[in-house]
Order: structure tokens, then sequence, then C-alpha cells
């Protein structure tokens, strides 16, 4: 299935523009290319659990008090709404109360600019009409130019071992983009998300990725459970131990192993031809497992949650170092890559000597 959404952004003719976060410092002019200075809300959606309109986006930053002075209308009605930035987190969240409604008219009122969308109620995420859906086991991705057996092979893997109900590929403006829908378009549900992807090695001011991903844990993963787990990353695992874990913890961590490129002697190579890699653990860059509905916001390694105050709430880590499983990690295949950040030598051949032998992932893949 394809999911389009409905991205809101700044008019070309108006002068304001979103500036990174000055955490990052200076950044080249080739980098601010791939920076997203122009998009409010990469996508406005109903929450049918809740009767919400939803508007979920990059940090606003230098451009908040420009979000906070519009007006929203729904069917016709101007209506209160909340908006909150969360620069740290690259992220920013509107939410507003509606009526119940199949069909909502939405107008996203600026001081320079009007924005109108029809947005419909989308019945089957409603967990108090749809009870199966709760409970459900979600897997999501970013993705951009991946060969498509690559994926194809990843989604087989994660449906056999981990019992995933849905999967939802956040397409990053690929070439291939036709071929993955022929592919894969039966078993997994592809949102388009061509946004800029964000200047590397820019910590703060790159928001495709933790955007997508919480936008998949407030829209696509409610009542369930998230697995966080990029197209070259095959978690080593056993399935009820890690829901016997989130059900007491409400998140699991895993650490990895790299699979680095070692030569497979064929041009049209993928997980199953690469069975050697690094003895030592890597404890950074952990991901993780998690109850959608208990974390309020994710990164691509890190979850958090919402704690209330008398007075304020604020956002508490839950710290990965207390919640790792010890018996588990995932394999991270770095010849698994479009080699779109060439510095890392990602495709650098390594000798298998100093490596370690682990077809883990290759007895887990599904046969046939």
């Amino acid at each position: 299935m394809k999911y389009k959404v409905n991205p809101v952004s700044i008019p070309n003719n108006v002068a304001i523009r979103r500036q990174p976060h000055p955490k990052d410092g200076s950044i080249s002019e080739e980098q601010l290319q791939n920076f997203d200075d122009k998009f409010v809300f990469y996508d406005v959606f109903i929450d049918p659990d809740v009767d919400e309109l939803v508007g979920i986006g990059p940090p606003a930053l230098n451009v908040k008090p420009y979000v906070e002075d519009m007006k929203v209308w729904v069917n016709g009605r101007q209506r209160k709404f909340s908006f909150v930035d969360y620069p740290e987190h690259k992220v920013s969240l509107l939410k507003a109360r509606v009526p119940h409604a199949e069909r909502y008219e939405v107008v996203l009122e600026f001081s320079d600019a009007t924005h109108e969308m029809t947005l419909l109620r989308d019945s089957s995420r409603d967990l108090s009409r749809n009870p199966t859906a709760r409970g459900r086991k979600v897997l999501t991705a970013i993705s951009k130019n991946n060969a498509v057996e690559w994926i194809d092979e990843w989604i087989d893997f994660y449906k056999a071992n981990y019992g995933i109900d849905d999967v939802f590929i956040y397409d990053n403006g690929s070439d291939n983009l036709e071929a993955l829908e022929e592919k894969v378009g039966e078993k997994a549900n592809i949102v388009s998300w061509n946004f800029p992807f964000g200047p590397t090695a820019k910590r703060f001011s790159s928001f495709a990725q933790p955007v997508a991903l919480n936008h998949c844990l407030k829209r696509f993963a409610k009542g369930g459970v998230l697995f966080n787990f990029d197209i070259d990353e095959l978690l080593i695992a056993d399935e009820d131990r890690i829901m016997s874990a989130v059900a007491r913890h409400k998140v699991v961590y895993f650490e990895s192993h790299n699979v680095p490129y070692v030569n497979p002697g064929k041009r049209d190579y993928s997980f199953c031809d690469f069975r050697y890699r690094y003895p030592e653990r890597k404890r950074t860059a952990r991901k993780f497992v998690c109850d959608a509905d208990a974390n309020f916001l994710i990164s691509p390694h890190n979850t958090w949650v919402k704690k209330n105050y008398l007075l304020a709430s604020r956002l508490k880590r839950n710290k990965p170092d207390a919640l790792v499983d010890a018996d588990a990690y995932f394999l991270h295949f770095l010849g698994i890559t479009t080699n779109w950040q060439p510095d890392l030598d990602k495709l650098k051949e390594v000798p298998k000597e100093s490596l370690v032998e682990d077809d883990s992932h290759i007895r887990m893949m599904p046969v046939g």
C-alpha cells in the first residue's frame, strides 16, 4: 500500500526561512543544499482514536513565532491548537481537538499563506473500532535507492522471525521507487517521504529520519510495538524475550556487531553473502523495540517518555544502559549500502582472517 502525506511548506515568495540549529556550528554551502529550510509539517492527519488533528514536522527553530501565529480551521470553525517545538529531538508537533466526523476540511491560515486540505478518518487505525489493531508489531525504516532485493529480504526476515504485522518504508525520493512498489507493495506500506534528508555529520540539522520515526510512532504504530531497524540491520534475538522485556520496561535496546565488506565474488549480493563479523560488540548507535504508546518521542537510537509534574511536563530519556538485552544483538551489514556517504568507506574490503564467522542470520532467513 502507498501512503501520501500532506506536507505544509513556507511559500517560495515568503522571505522567512528556517536556519540550521546553532549547535551544529558552520555548515558549508554544499551541505546547506540538503538542509530543509521551508517545510513546516511533513504530514497533517487525523488521529481517529482521540479525535485529534495532528501535524508533525521538523523543529521550527527560528520560524516558531511564524507557526504559532497561524489559525487552524476545521470544517468551517476555528479551533484552538497547541504547538510544541522540540529542537533537541528534531521534531515539532501540532495538536487540535476536532469533532467526530468521517471527513475534515482543514485550513491552516498563516500570516501570508493559506494551506487547504481534505482529510479522511482512517477507521483502520481507530483502536476503539478496530481492537485487532492493538498489539500489532510494526517495523519501520527510511530508505533511498536501496536494492529492492535487499529490502525484500529484510522484510521477509523480520516477518518470519518476529511476527511483524505491518512494515512502513519511508521512501526518501528513490530512483527505483516503481520497482520497489512492484516488488514489496503487497507486503509493505511505502510512505512517500521526499524531504531533504539533512546535511551529513550535522546532528541537530538533519530532520527526515527522526521525523519519519516519530510519524510512524504516532500515526501507524499506536497501540502496538515498534521495531526500529534500518534496511542494513538484522536483529538476532528471541521474539518471546523481546516481547516480555517490552511488556515490563516498555522498551528494550540492542547493541550491534558490524559485518564488513568481505568480497562476495559477485555484483548482485545480499545479506546471506556475508557471514563474517567483527568480534567486538559496538555499544554506541543502539537500536530498539518499544511500546508505541508508552514512549512520547523517539530518535534513531533513543526513546523518551513524558513526565508530568505539578506545573510542567518534561521529557526523560530511557537510559539504554539499563535496558539492553545482553543476550541479543543486531548485525549491521556495511556492504548493504548505496554508498551515499563515501567518506565512511563502508565498501572497503576487509580480510576475513581478522573476523569471526557468524551465520545466525543465514539460519534465520526464511526459505523459499
